[in-house]
């Protein structure tokens, strides 16, 4: 059987991927340089179909980035 993948994987901006496997899952971290919330989790069971788990950084105490310029910040969350 064939089967067709649609690229990108992953819809929309997502820069610097890093992916993890953990069993049967995988994982996919994605940076967000100074936009809150940041890096982004993703997780698949076959490496196509791809649904957004959460983040790591949900407030500034974790990290303020308070004036910082756009693509400084978070990147390459490997």
């Amino acid at each position: 059987m064939t089967q067709t993948i649609q690229n990108p994987v992953l819809r929309g901006f997502n820069p610097d991927p890093s992916i993890v496997r953990v069993g049967d899952d995988y994982y996919i971290a994605t940076s967000t340089f100074e936009w809150f919330p940041g890096i982004q989790i993703h997780h698949s069971k076959d490496m196509v179909n791809w649904r957004l788990v959460g983040h790591v950084l949900t407030r500034t105490s974790q990290l303020d980035m308070t004036g910082m310029d756009n693509s400084e910040g978070v990147y390459a969350p490997a």
